[in-house]
């Protein structure tokens, strides 16, 4: 059947004193393929950083610096890292102003390409606009439609594409007829979501659910807004990416990891996903 991918990991970076925990070290260590967002703190990038270097080949992260033109203090926070050296990689910031809190970061996309069982893959891991006042959801329309600018500039028909990362929508079944459901399915047409079929929601900030995202957010309801997206390749002998499984990480409270409170602490306050794919030719190929 061809090689196996073992597997692309998409996961906001993980809370403050998380880094040295054990299993957090060993999850995010574990996929080929690892896509980060909110790598803000420099104890986020350096946990990047080092297991970039301990575990993986190659990578990618945005910087994190002032920008006086935008009158930005931070970067995109997004990163790949891969058990492949890198191709090519583009990083893309979504034009014009964010609001709220974002309005003082640079949110974009990030794309990298590497080589893998006799053909080329592109992932892309993007972070788009929080919020839910209809500013926020304006904001995120227009960061849409740069997302898929972006990928029409890097991405090829020919080649297998991935797509994730924390678009702040949500997708669980009972919010898909909602109108930015719709717009996400618009702007990302031709591909899968991967995660529709399990409607598991990633941020679940109830008491009994992932505390820290309880602490952030006391009043928002569970929400699947981080998703892993995929395109197969097409055309004449294509090298396609077939989807095997997905499921989500952290989902638990961390063993090691302890607050002052004696409750354990969690990872993140989104779950993370993983996707498992196998790498395969077709010679007749696709259409």
């Amino acid at each position: 059947m061809g090689q196996g991918f073992d597997a692309l990991m998409h996961l906001r970076a993980p809370a403050a004193k998380r880094f040295a925990d054990d299993y957090v070290i060993t999850e995010c260590a574990s996929p080929d393929v690892l896509c980060i967002q909110e790598l803000l703190s420099r104890d986020a990038q350096r946990f990047f950083d080092r297991l970039s270097l301990d575990h993986h080949v190659d990578r990618r992260r945005d910087d994190n610096r002032v920008h006086f033109g935008t009158m930005t203090v931070r970067g995109s926070g997004l990163g790949i890292s891969t058990r492949a050296p890198l191709v090519k990689t583009a990083m893309h910031s979504f034009p014009g102003p964010s609001v709220g809190w974002d309005r003082l970061a640079r949110k974009g996309a990030l794309h990298a390409q590497f080589a893998f069982g006799g053909t080329h893959v592109d992932v892309i891991t993007a972070h788009l606009q929080a919020g839910y006042d209809p500013l926020a959801v304006r904001v995120r329309a227009a960061q849409l439609e740069s997302l898929r600018n972006f990928i029409d500039s890097v991405a090829s028909l020919d080649r297998p594409l991935v797509v994730c990362g924390d678009f702040n929508v949500d997708g669980l079944s009972h919010a898909r007829h909602s109108g930015e459901y719709e717009s996400l399915q618009k702007a990302l047409d031709g591909f899968e979501d991967l995660g529709a079929a399990d409607d598991l929601p990633t941020l679940d900030p109830h008491p009994n659910g992932n505390a820290l995202a309880h602490a952030f957010e006391p009043e928002a309801s569970p929400q699947r807004v981080d998703y892993i997206f995929w395109r197969p390749a097409k055309g004449l002998g294509a090298a396609d990416l077939r989807h095997t499984a997905i499921g989500r990480v952290f989902d638990q409270p961390l063993e090691q990891t302890l607050l002052p409170s004696g409750n354990r602490g969690w990872a993140s306050d989104h779950y993370g996903l993983v996707a498992t794919f196998e790498v395969a030719t077709s010679p007749a190929g696709r259409s």
